[in-house]
Formats: structure tokens, C-alpha cells, sequence
């Protein structure tokens, strides 16, 4: 029995989620949101989490000014803690670069009637075409010319009683940007996409 102890509290050790620092939410940076009508789409919060929470199934068919809202979305792990972690590339032109994220997804809230799924960056340095260093370096490594934005907070919120879909985000997009490529309609671009795709809803 002693030994079976051991070897159960050993595999829960070599499971447990790994060290992983998240980029503080003090930033103040300008916060855009959106609100849309599910228009009595039959869409329970559980499948509404786990859509968002699947990246593999993410619609890559958003775009703005030419520039497309995401290239490349996966899973790299699911934590024992509850967050998913995934890693994000965006699509870049003349006057803009590719950006690249890793942040931690998880639900906050969930409930029959309402549902939040809240996200953060988690924490690399380097970049600038020198290699990254973090718990999830190598996917980063794979693009050293993709900016990685400084900051990348939001959530979705969805109000089934309410009958709505609710997505907002604060972002750093680092690097240089031209201010009217970080429009409304420019965030916006790929949530709108993801619930047209997934759900049929149209603001």
C-alpha cells in the first residue's frame, strides 16, 4: 500500500502543470469590444467553451486591408491547472509584420445560461529576430521574424438567456504599426469570422 502511495503521488508530481508567468493586466491599453445577437442559434455554453477553447477548428479566413487575422492556430498544451495554452500567428504585408502569440486560455465561468472564457499572454523574452526563452519557446522559435506582442488580455462572454455573444481585447501589438491598422473593425475581424463560421451569426 506505502508503495502504491509513492508511486501515485509521483505520477500526480510528473503531471502537475509546469511553471508558466503570465503578463500582468496592468496595462492601459485601449480596449475594444464587440456585442452580437446569437439570433436564436441553439447554442449551449458547453458547446459554446469548447469551440473556443478547439483553435485546431478556427476559421482561417478572417482578413483586414489584406492582411489576414490569423495563419496559424494550435493547442500546445492543456494544464492540469485548467488553462489551455495555444500559440497564434497572424498574416503581415508592407506596412505591417507578422504577430505571434502564446496565451493561456480558461474558463472562468459556466453555468446552463452564461459562459466566460478569459485569456492572457504568457510570459517569453527575446525576439527581434533572436531567439525566444519561456515554457513554450520552440513554437515561438519557429518565426524569430514574427513580432511577439507585449501585451494580449480579453475575454468571451456568452449570455444565453440574453440571446448574445460578447468579445473584448486589450493588446500591445509591439513593433511599428500604423494606428489605422489597430481599428475596431481590425480586431474584430476574426471573432466576427469564428461565430459567422461556427454558428452562422451575423452582426
Amino acid at each position: 500500500m506505502f508503495l502504491l502511495a509513492v508511486a501515485l503521488a509521483a505520477s500526480t508530481a510528473v503531471h502537475a502543470a509546469a511553471p508558466m508567468e503570465l503578463v500582468s493586466r496592468a496595462g492601459s491599453f485601449k480596449r475594444m469590444s464587440t456585442t452580437v445577437s446569437t439570433k436564436g442559434a441553439p447554442i449551449s455554453t458547453a458547446d459554446f467553451t469548447a469551440a473556443i477553447l478547439d483553435c485546431e477548428r478556427y476559421p482561417m479566413s478572417a482578413s483586414y486591408m489584406g492582411v489576414k487575422a490569423l495563419l496559424e492556430c494550435r493547442t500546445l498544451e492543456k494544464r492540469s491547472d485548467g488553462y489551455s495554452v495555444v500559440y497564434q500567428r497572424t498574416g503581415g504585408n508592407a506596412l505591417v509584420g507578422s504577430r505571434q502569440y502564446v496565451i493561456a486560455l480558461k474558463v472562468t465561468e459556466q453555468s446552463e445560461t452564461r459562459a466566460k472564457i478569459e485569456w492572457d499572454l504568457v510570459k517569453h523574452i527575446g525576439g527581434n529576430g533572436a531567439p525566444f526563452a519561456g515554457p513554450y519557446a520552440t513554437a515561438l522559435n519557429a518565426h524569430t521574424d514574427a513580432v511577439y506582442t507585449p501585451f494580449n488580455t480579453g475575454s468571451w462572454i456568452y449570455d444565453k438567456s440574453a440571446g448574445t455573444v460578447s468579445y473584448s481585447a486589450q493588446s500591445d501589438p509591439g513593433g511599428t504599426v500604423p494606428g489605422w491598422l489597430v481599428s475596431q473593425d481590425a480586431v474584430m475581424a476574426f471573432p466576427l469570422e469564428l461565430l459567422k463560421v461556427r454558428w452562422g451569426v451575423t452582426p
